[in-house]
């Protein structure tokens, strides 16, 4: 399980930023782009999740390996 903070952290520095809030998503927009990500608002994100919502954002397959390893937890 991968923290919520973590994961925009993580998206802030692939130059996402909040858009705005809905029902059960955050959204998240690239600067300059109209590219556009959505993130469940729960505390916790599995690791499958976070992996295809990162390879969405345009991170390369290794740095998500490495993320994910970094913040891993085992609260369920």
């Amino acid at each position: 399980m991968i923290p919520n903070d973590a994961l925009i952290n993580a998206l802030n520095g692939l130059e996402f930023s909040f858009k705005r809030q809905a029902d059960r998503v955050m959204i998240y927009k690239k600067r300059g782009s109209t590219a556009r990500i959505n993130v469940r608002r729960i505390t916790l994100h599995d690791e499958d999740y976070c992996r295809i919502l990162l390879r969405q954002a345009g991170m390369p397959p290794d740095e998500i390996d490495r993320f994910i390893t970094n913040y891993r937890c085992n609260q369920h």
